[in-house]
């Protein structure tokens, strides 16, 4: 437990964390007021249906889970990286070790409370888009009596368990690579590449239905969104269902933290 504070403290006091959970608010907050803004003005009535359609309530809750694991896949690997790379940076892992604690005893508290913060993290985001989503309701004329439908409600608790679940795997992916490497560096920018790599990916029509299982393409199909709407034209894309792409985000997560246990186990570590 005295391990579990020391890294929760030490999370909390990083800028960086603050500084991904800003973002990651600031950008659905714009998503979430750009739709509403944008709601009366298509040209298309049936692009300015969709949009509305996708502001409406409980529809909504679905997108701010959306968007909250879509983007949050990416800030938290990039803060799993950050924070182990760190410690191998400032030599808060040799020093810990110098003391006699166990490698993979340390490498899963320290993932323990980077999920932990994401949990924390993701509940105050998604309470931030859902306040956008009703601002942005509200903006295109639409009515929020949605919001309070009981249904809708208890089902958000398994929502946010969910988003939770494909940050937490995106987080541990980046985690890993970077005890791999020892650099957050390394981490950071790897971690942006296979996310990047993935999108880039998705317009190749051949590699879509491999590309379902991909860690991040898996991490956002972890929430059932509200329905696949066609934006702009835009072709939808294949996807898992909800129920197995948490199965592949358990498998994916448990696979990373073996991947840096094991490194973390293995590695020269000059006192």
């Amino acid at each position: 437990m005295a391990l579990l504070r020391m890294a929760l403290v030490k999370l909390a006091r990083r800028p960086a964390t603050w500084i991904v959970f800003a973002i990651l608010a600031g950008l659905i907050a714009v998503m979430f007021l750009s739709l509403g803004a944008t709601a009366g003005s298509m040209e298309s009535f049936g692009d300015e249906f969709q949009i509305r359609l996708l502001l409406d309530f409980p529809n909504a809750y679905d997108l701010v889970a959306g968007f909250t694991v879509s983007f949050g896949a990416l800030l938290g690997a990039v803060l799993g990286a950050a924070v182990i790379g760190a410690d191998w940076a400032w030599g808060t892992i040799r020093t810990i070790i110098a003391r006699g604690e166990s490698r993979v005893r340390y490498t899963l508290v320290t993932f323990l409370a980077i999920a932990l913060v994401l949990a924390v993290g993701v509940v105050i985001t998604f309470i931030i888009g859902t306040g956008s989503a009703l601002v942005a309701a509200n903006i295109a004329g639409l009515g929020t009596e949605g919001a309070s439908d009981e249904t809708a409600l208890r089902e958000i608790p398994e929502l946010l368990a969910r988003t939770w679940l494909g940050v937490t795997q995106a987080a541990a992916i980046g985690f890993a690579i970077a005890m791999v490497f020892k650099s957050q560096l390394a981490g950071i920018g790897a971690a942006l590449g296979f996310y990047f790599a993935e999108q880039i990916l998705q317009l190749v029509p051949g590699l879509r239905d491999i590309l379902i299982y991909f860690p991040f393409t898996v991490s956002s199909s972890v929430v059932a969104t509200s329905e696949e709407l066609d934006l702009s034209g835009f072709e939808s894309f294949p996807v898992l269902d909800a129920d197995t792409a948490l199965l592949w985000s358990f498998g994916y997560l448990v696979i990373a933290l073996a991947i840096a246990s094991f490194a973390a186990w293995r590695a020269q570590i000059t006192q």
